[in-house]
């Protein structure tokens, strides 16, 4: 899919992106940016969890639902921090008990239609994870993984990536907005991904990536081709793979559950995307046990390499990857209650 931002302003912004100096976003104000304009009836099962918390104030439905959106209920309750830290709170005690934060559901009662900020939420929790056992800012990290996919607010197709730069943008958000052009591709590869490969791309003989000459690059390719990866987009490209709707599994699991709603796997880039999965999973899990990663010795996606190979390498990368990150969090719920509650 060829991924263009809607005018030059947003294609400036991107290609010159200079990362400002820290700002002091709280994760609870970033779930309240998450949830706005979602409508009710994709909240219901938070709104009746506030409710409950909040039941000597008598506060309606509509409400409560209100609070969600930001506003403040005149002689009940103040929509400040206190209140989206609570909110919050009960987001997530919500999802971790099997829970979506709301019941409305569509395709005959299959697809949940807030399924995709119960993702966001456990993206988030395991993003603050990763980062605090490697020893960056968890609060940064969390709040990246709760923003990533903002832009399925306005489509689910692949292009939720650059729509959700664009509204964060909009908000002055533009640190936190890169986290939606960077999470669906590893390292920086427009086709380190589990997409199609675009027109004109293909893997020499030493598992290098390239476009052809003549191919014509959209924009995300573009701004990728120029932009420096960080600690923390690296992390969130990890937790992408991991977090789903009901929680925290293997890359492994995970690539399994993508694979069963697809139809068939690019050949083109799925070598590339499994070599360079495999090759993040054992250095960030060499950083995670205090090992430097320097030494590793990178497995490459070239033609004489058989992808039942690779495929049995990002296996074995992801049983070592998810043990020593169950190792450091055995009891993934728990923890997670300790770090909001």
């Amino acid at each position: 899919m060829e991924l263009m931002f809607k005018n030059d302003f947003y294609r400036n912004k991107a290609f010159n992106f200079e990362e400002t100096e820290e700002n002091n976003h709280t994760v609870y104000d970033a779930f309240f940016v998450l949830i706005s304009d979602i409508d009710k009836k994709d909240l219901d099962n938070l709104c009746r969890l506030i409710m409950e918390y909040h039941s000597d104030k008598n506060l309606t439905f509509d409400e409560v639902y209100a609070i969600t959106q930001g506003q403040s209920i005149p002689g009940k309750l103040s929509c400040d921090d206190l209140t989206k830290k609570v909110v919050y709170t009960l987001a997530t005690y919500c999802i971790e008990n099997g829970v979506h934060l709301g019941n409305n559901t569509i395709m005959e009662g299959k697809i949940n239609t807030s399924s995709w900020l119960s993702h966001s939420l456990f993206e988030s929790i395991l993003c603050g994870q990763l980062a605090k056992a490697v020893g960056l800012d968890s609060n940064k990290a969390k709040i990246l993984g709760l923003l990533h996919d903002i832009g399925r607010k306005q489509t689910h197709d692949f292009s939720h990536t650059i729509r959700g730069y664009e509204m964060l943008v909009d908000q002055g958000r533009e640190d936190e907005a890169i986290a939606c052009l960077t999470h669906s591709f590893l390292a920086g590869g427009r086709c380190s991904s589990n997409e199609q490969a675009e027109p004109g791309f293909y893997v020499d003989d030493e598992g290098i990536p390239h476009f052809a000459p003549e191919s014509k690059k959209d924009d995300v390719t573009l701004f990728l081709e120029n932009y420096q990866y960080t600690d923390y987009d690296l992390i969130l490209n990890i937790a992408d793979l991991m977090a789903t709707d009901k929680g925290i599994v293997s890359p492994l699991e995970r690539i399994i559950d993508i694979a069963s709603r697809r139809k068939s796997f690019d050949p083109v880039n799925r070598g590339f995307f499994l070599a360079e999965l495999t090759n993040h999973l054992n250095a960030f899990r060499m950083q995670m046990q205090g090992e430097n990663p320097n030494g590793l010795v990178e497995i490459r996606a070239s033609r004489n390499v058989i992808l039942e190979d690779l495929n049995n390498s990002f296996a074995e990368a992801s049983t070592k990857f998810f043990d020593a990150y169950r190792e450091s969090y055995p009891n993934n719920k728990e923890e997670s209650k300790k770090m909001y509650m």
